[in-house]
């Protein structure tokens, strides 16, 4: 410590420094550090310190110091003949390999290649064994354009390749380094000559070819690892993966596709390309090839039927109603004996009641066969939490296709007793909820979506009966409490949940905006409710009286897509169709433009059997929206119409 006779000492010169100039602080500075060492370790100690500042390797190394930051900062700056004196100076007075590499570096970059290859050679004669170097020097000789040389040097280093994995991954970096990437190859395949257990440098090469852009020879060398390597296919999955992730053309993802698909045709037996077939088409969001995929298996290895239900699961949460039926009817022929058997008569149930309704004109016979096969099918495995989610769908068809709401809503009270968890109990409570604002009951809709939404908080069922309440608001006029919750609702993560937020948040605001009264919105909100409840007829009269309101001229594509639902239920498809195109076409910066584009590619390829139509449409949808929702289905129904082969 500072001893107390020192402080006035120090308490004077920090008072004189306020009056002295820059120079004189600094002069001063140094002398109160020298007061202060001595006040700290005596004569003797600061004597030994300053002997050792004056020893000559010390000043040596802090010269070193000074050169090596000097000639960084000259070569980050591209002043490489600055860069090049000094790396040259300190190469040849230490003699290391990283002052020589970056002194080769700025010569190179000088394009004084006869220095260069002086230099090089120098350093071989001392370095006999270091490879980098040989190839450096052929690339010098490649650079003056001396090429037999070159050829001759590079030629002479691939000679030298042994089976040896180090030596030969030593020689292939070293012609990396250089993006001498046909002879790294060279190398890899020299390499790899007569092994038939190790790893032949697969990933490397495909690194290789990845950096050329050969990503045809780049996948067969990651299919080759997969096959040589199968306890490592997560790796080859991670690399594809992360290719594909900024495929945005989705070239590659159509190259992978045939690679795999070649290779499981081919080689039947090997049944890990039948896998990766399935991993990739549910990337790719192509449920189809993934259903077809996983039964191939199934038929072949057996013992997959937790893989089709689940994979049925998927398709059925993703809308694609057709695949998943396919794969619950996959289970159901199997008979009693796969212990999926009941999930695959319950799930074919539910896709069943999906299809009809997707289809928008299932006829009452259909919902009342429906019913009755649900009826059976509870009879079977019983009334229980197994079968809650079927009599929910009993519910909904009794309500919305058979007109028996009374019944239908005592049924989902029934289910409501049984012991359900949280989450079921909520997804019961959604459909009373749907069924009471069917029957106008408003106040106690409002109030079920509520307890759900205050249940399970940020869960995506609590989303769901969000924005169902939001939507009912808007029914009923109260826009500025329906806004308030969607925009919230325009973050949520599941996409369609945000994109209805979106849509009926701009559809609020965008009208309030120009008639602040909200006259003609509300008279739109009744409308839309009395489309719910499908009370077509008064539906149609308002919407029709809304057209000819100047001020509801900004909700004329909104009229459009209302009318194009009612249409659609009646089977008038020839009016929907021309709905459709009246949005997309006037409207084409409206926000339900990809909406109309998408209803109606469908409506063409599933209603009116218009295919080349529809794949116009799908076509049209991906190239102007590629930020619809939409998208990643257009391109698969593109392809599919196509007459791609999956």
């Amino acid at each position: 410590m500072i001893s107390k006779t020192s402080l006035p000492f120090v308490r004077s010169f920090l008072n004189r420094t306020k009056f002295m100039t820059a120079d004189h602080c600094l002069h001063f500075y140094k002398t109160l550090i020298l007061f202060l060492s001595i006040s700290l370790f005596g004569v003797s100690g600061l004597s030994a310190q300053i002997l050792r500042q004056d020893r000559p390797e010390s000043k040596m190394q802090q010269e070193r110091l000074a050169d090596e930051q000097l000639a960084n900062q000259f070569y980050q700056l591209q002043e490489w003949e600055r860069a090049a004196v000094l790396y040259n100076k300190l190469y040849q007075q230490y003699q290391l390999q990283h002052y020589y590499q970056f002194y080769l570096n700025c010569l190179i970059e000088l394009r004084d290649y006869k220095t260069a290859e002086k230099v090089i050679k120098q350093y071989t004669r001392k370095n006999q064994r270091d490879i980098q170097s040989e190839v450096d020097l052929g690339y010098i000789l490649q650079l003056s354009g001396e090429t037999s040389k070159s050829k001759k040097v590079f030629e002479s280093i691939i000679d030298a390749v042994t089976t040896d994995n180090n030596r030969t991954l030593l020689i292939a970096n070293a012609f990396r380094s250089r993006m001498l990437f046909d002879y790294a190859l060279k190398a890899y395949e020299k390499g790899a000559a007569g092994k038939t257990t190790d790893n032949p440098f697969h990933m490397e090469m495909a690194t290789i070819y990845q950096f050329t852009g050969q990503y045809d020879l780049m996948f067969d060398k990651y299919l080759d690892y997969a096959a040589a390597n199968p306890n490592q296919v997560d790796l080859v999955k991670s690399r594809v993966q992360n290719l594909l992730s900024i495929d945005f053309e989705e070239s590659l993802s159509e190259q992978f596709r045939i690679k795999l698909l070649q290779r499981a045709q081919s080689e039947p037996s090997n049944l890990l390309y039948g896998e990766m077939l399935v991993w990739f088409a549910l990337q790719q969001k192509d449920f189809d090839m993934a259903m077809r995929q996983v039964q191939a298996l199934d038929k072949r290895k057996g013992d997959l039927d937790y893989q089709v239900i689940e994979l049925a699961e998927i398709s059925l949460s993703n809308q694609q109603y057709d695949i998943a039926l396919n794969g619950y009817n996959y289970l159901i022929k199997k008979g009693r004996n796969s212990m999926f058997y009941f999930n695959g008569i319950i799930g074919q149930l539910r896709a069943r009641y999906l299809i009809a309704g997707e289809s928008s004109t299932a006829d009452r016979a259909i919902y009342e066969a429906l019913s009755r096969d649900i009826d059976n099918a509870v009879e079977q495995i019983g009334f229980n939490q197994e079968t809650y989610d079927l009599m929910l769908t009993q519910a909904r068809i009794k309500a919305f296709q058979l007109g028996q709401t009374t019944v239908a809503i005592q049924l989902v009270n029934k289910v409501m007793e049984l012991p359900l968890s949280n989450q079921e109990l909520a997804s019961a409570k959604m459909d009373l909820a749907d069924l009471m604002l069917f029957n106008n009951e408003v106040w106690e809709a409002t109030l079920l979506y509520s307890q759900i939404d205050k249940a399970l908080r940020d869960a995506p069922l609590a989303h769901e009966a969000r924005f169902r309440n939001a939507r009912l608001r808007f029914y009923i006029g109260e826009f500025g409490w329906a806004q308030t919750q969607l925009n919230v609702l325009k973050s949520a993560t599941s996409k369609l949940i945000a994109n209805d937020a979106m849509t009926l948040w701009m559809l609020i605001n965008d009208n309030l905006t120009i008639d602040t009264t909200g006259a003609a919105l509300r008279v739109f909100a009744r409308a839309s409710m009395l489309v719910y409840r499908k009370k077509d007829n008064e539906a149609l009269r308002l919407l029709d009286s809304l057209q000819t309101l100047p001020m509801a001229s900004t909700l004329t594509d909104h009229i459009m897509m209302e009318k194009a639902n009612i249409y659609l239920r009646k089977g008038n498809f020839q009016e929907v169709d021309s709905l459709y195109r009246q949005i997309a076409e006037n409207f084409p910066e409206s926000y339900l433009a990809d909406d109309a584009l998408f209803k109606r590619a469908k409506l063409n390829e599933n209603q009116l059997g218009n295919i080349a139509s529809a794949r116009v449409f799908y076509e049209k949808l991906f190239l102007n929206y590629p930020a619809s929702i939409f998208v990643s289905e257009a391109r698969r129904k593109y392809r599919l119409l196509r007459g791609d082969a999956l």
